[in-house]
């Protein structure tokens, strides 16, 4: 199987044995082995096999495919390269956008230009500070929940 790792960490069982948890595409593994769990890291692209083990996922073996996504950190910012990247893309998108619109020439290259700079503040945004949802969205999904879960509220 493949899939992006979204979260790894470590615990530690009553008995005093590690391990590690890996939450991948949304479903959550567990390996003992610290040897497959060294070099991943969060936003890596992995592929890997699983057996099941009573109610867990244990991993059997893990191959990381590719590294996290560029994203801005304090420690280690875009390189000027991937960050001209961004913007390019960003324009290109926003150009996408508004591409019939009636706006004049010069309005548009503003309204391109700010939404552009949206677009490049949501792209590199830090890991996992997604914008919360309209009251609408948490409605439907807080109803889907339930639904699932054979409740009627």
């Amino acid at each position: 199987m493949q899939g992006t790792v979204e979260k790894i960490w470590q615990n530690q069982r009553q008995d005093g044995s590690q391990y590690w948890m890996l939450s991948i595409d949304g479903q959550r593994y567990t390996t003992f082995a610290k040897e497959l769990a060294e070099g991943i890291s969060e936003g890596d692209r992995v592929e890997f096999s699983f057996y099941n083990s009573g109610r867990y996922r244990k991993i059997a073996a893990i191959q990381r495919l590719s590294s996290r996504a560029p994203t801005a950190t304090k420690n280690s910012p875009l390189s000027a390269e991937s960050l001209r990247i961004i913007r390019m893309n960003c324009l290109r998108t926003a150009a996408e956008i508004l591409k019939d619109s009636k706006l004049l020439p010069e309005q548009r290259l503003s309204v391109v230009t700010t939404i552009a700079q949206q677009l490049q503040q949501y792209v590199l945004r830090p890991p996992g500070d997604d914008p919360p949802q309209s009251p609408h969205e948490q409605r439907k999904a807080k109803a889907a929940k339930a639904k699932a879960e054979g409740k009627n509220d």
